[in-house]
């Protein structure tokens, strides 16, 4: 029997469902305690205040790509580091490990968790379609599904921080800005490539296509990208990570141009490796330690009943030496 099936059998919400259960405040005594009643009748576990419910998934959806793992495990560390704080237990687990035919719902469940935070997910995901299904709270980092009571969602301001580097890029007498994305089925992508289009009309450019690359996130991507860029004439590359960044520098160096001098090269992260190379890379700051925290108090707010939320978090403009004023 799960939350589902509860609902479905009662003709009332998941939602309500979900909140009776956790023995919420914001429903009426009566549908609280017909919920409870019928769900213990039909075998359901009903866990008591004191007996919380304290076990939570952390999963993965993919981890073959190197500026994504860097990006996710520092989130999930913060996640991890708030929720063992409020005494819960956290599991991490990855998707790539499930067999064919793996139902995310059946899963969670099973495993006794209470929630999951689900990361690195694309819409080619097999859990995407799933997720519609579940009976359990999910936060989903960098996507977000509307009319869903039980899935929140946590991520950067992608749009509005791509559009706010080209306005910077254009306020230095660039024109002529490029975007190296990342996959094409990715939801950050999709933002990042509509604050790209956002931020050239705000300044009045027309969109190339030709001036966009698409990438996977890697430093190999990059490398890559920086043929094709070597190809057109820009004189600025917005790169939807630093790891590709990092990597289009290494490539325009291949074709004897340098950067910032020949072409400004803006990231997207400012990942802590940063520190530790030369690249002195100018790029969009995203906060992976308030993303881990909101994450979990998302999953904590559900779970006392209250509503899903789509949060959004602010990005700052780290200026730094890749980038010039075009003369």
């Amino acid at each position: 029997m799960t939350i589902k099936e509860i609902s479905e059998a009662l003709n009332v919400s998941i939602s309500t469902v979900s909140k009776a259960l956790n023995d919420a405040t914001d429903i009426s005594e009566e549908t609280k305690n017909n919920i409870r009643q019928y769900a213990a009748a039909m075998g359901y576990h009903i866990r008591t205040k004191a007996q919380p419910t304290r076990r939570i998934c952390a999963l993965y959806e993919r981890v073959n790509s190197d500026t994504r793992n860097n990006i996710l495990n520092h989130v999930i560390s913060s996640f991890t580091d708030i929720a063992i704080a409020h005494n819960f237990e956290v599991v991490t687990d990855f998707v790539s490990s499930k067999p064919e035919g793996f139902i995310l719902d059946e899963y969670l469940t099973q495993n006794n968790f209470c929630a999951a935070f689900i990361v690195g997910m694309t819409f080619k995901s097999p859990v995407y379609k799933q997720l519609k299904n579940t009976s359990v709270p999910i936060v989903l980092m960098d996507n977000h599904l509307t009319n869903s009571p039980l899935i929140a969602s946590v991520s950067s301001e992608n749009l509005n921080a791509i559009a706010k580097a080209v306005k910077y890029l254009n306020k230095l007498n660039h024109t002529k800005i490029g975007l190296l994305m990342g996959e094409r089925d990715s939801y950050v992508s999709a933002e990042r490539l509509a604050g790209y289009i956002l931020g050239l009309a705000r300044v009045g450019i027309d969109f190339n296509n030709d001036y966009v690359y698409y990438g996977d996130f890697t430093k190999n991507s990059g490398e890559d990208a920086a043929a094709f860029f070597n190809e057109t004439d820009v004189t600025a590359v917005i790169c939807c990570s630093d790891i590709m960044a990092m990597g289009l520098i290494d490539g325009l160096k291949t074709f004897e141009k340098s950067v910032p001098e020949d072409v400004s090269v803006m990231g997207f992260d400012d990942l802590n490796l940063l520190k530790f190379t030369s690249y002195n890379l100018t790029t969009m700051k995203q906060d992976f330690n308030q993303m881990g925290v909101q994450a979990f108090k998302q999953i904590a707010d559900m779970l006392e009943g209250r509503n899903s939320q789509h949060v959004m978090l602010g990005c700052e403009l780290i200026e730094r030496c890749t980038v010039i004023e075009r003369k």
